[in-house]
């Protein structure tokens, strides 16, 4: 007799609002390790080569719509990622209970203060 392998469909799993916050805290970890810190290096190059480049990297960032909505979104992933890490730390020291019920809401109130702190990121960069 032969066991046959199981395959679990991914998509039917229902996680809770606790693992979606993990999960993206840690895909955020790599966009910021493999695009957020390369990005500001360079662009932290760039500025401070000479008032010249400064000036035309300026220049670029207010008229190119794309290149702001790139920085943007750059930041916003940095915020996420710190806002998200700041609960973890908070569940690490045991300050917050790790039962299911406190993790929902732990994790709501992370989406709140990051959806708030967006707003308010958005509202000065545009």
């Amino acid at each position: 007799m032969s066991i046959k392998p199981v395959y679990i469909n991914l998509f039917k799993i229902q996680l809770p609002l606790s693992a979606l916050i993990s999960i993206s805290h840690r895909v955020s970890g790599i966009l910021i390790f493999f695009i957020v810190l390369p990005l500001a290096a360079y662009i932290l190059n760039i500025l401070l080569d000479s008032p010249a480049s400064f000036i035309s990297f300026m220049d670029a960032y207010n008229t190119s719509i794309f290149l702001r909505t790139f920085v943007l979104f750059n930041i916003l992933i940095l915020q996420f990622h710190v806002i998200a890490g700041i609960r973890h730390m908070l569940m690490d020291f045991h300050l917050l209970s790790e039962t299911l019920s406190a993790s929902n809401t732990s994790a709501k109130i992370t989406l709140i203060i990051f959806f708030v702190t967006a707003l308010l990121t958005i509202l000065e960069l545009t």
